[in-house]
């Protein structure tokens, strides 16, 4: 997808934004080893994404997210999802929908199909796709890395589930302390030190001093120190 053209509605780029973050983020986490994703991994992943994008210089599509019985919820994100999956760039299994009066939401197990890789390739050939998805692999990968570190000699039936590594970070914690059925993400645009992008930036400081780091070295340490404080 090149550059999204600014005569484009507001609201038809939005959509086509969210259509590219969530077939990038679905093939990052394929890449980096997650394999297929839940409907709550998903929604988790980009809730973590949008609370550390920043750290990347890129900007959060969403500042805050809805709190339902199955985790935290984007509606843009299921409507761009259901798009992916009509077209025939994300497969989807184990399918069963929610009864709900307020929001649009389905149960499944998702991945990209051969066409959905082949988009995703085009989308990286742009300068924003190529940022936005070298960023979401990093972040996947240093997930991986942060939940599975201590488990790599066991079979992937017997590690730990992902969901657990994706519910500590600081951002997601904060949201979930608050009486609201809104997760902030940022609650005010000019705010751009949520505790996550905080947090990754006391790592970087601290690693600084000591060795020559990369930001994916700084997300993979961040998800290890919250899986030890969880542990």
């Amino acid at each position: 997808m090149a550059r999204i053209s600014q005569s484009i509605p507001k609201g038809e780029r939005e959509k086509l934004q969210f259509s590219r973050w969530v077939l990038l983020i679905i093939n990052a986490a394929e890449a980096a080893g997650v394999g297929r994703l839940s409907r709550k991994q998903l929604h988790l992943l980009l809730f973590l994404s949008f609370a550390s994008c920043r750290f990347y210089g890129i900007a959060p599509l969403r500042q805050r997210a809805r709190r339902t019985e199955q985790g935290p919820y984007y509606r843009a994100a299921h409507i761009a999802l259901g798009g992916l999956v009509l077209s025939g760039l994300v497969k989807v299994s184990e399918f069963s929908a929610h009864r709900s009066s307020e929001h649009l939401q389905f149960e499944g197990s998702f991945e990209a199909t051969v066409s959905g890789l082949e988009v995703g390739r085009v989308l990286r050939s742009t300068h924003r796709g190529e940022a936005l998805y070298s960023f979401l692999l990093d972040l996947c990968l240093g997930v991986v890395e942060g939940a599975w570190h201590d488990d790599r000699k066991q079979e992937r039936s017997q590690r730990r589930g992902l969901e657990r590594a994706f519910e500590q970070d600081l951002t997601y914690q904060e949201a979930l302390n608050r009486q609201s059925n809104v997760l902030f993400v940022e609650e005010n645009p000019d705010d751009q030190a949520n505790p996550t992008v905080a947090g990754l930036r006391e790592i970087r400081r601290f690693l600084d001093a000591k060795i020559s780091v990369n930001r994916r070295d700084v997300l993979t340490v961040y998800q290890r120190l919250l899986m030890k404080k969880a542990a």
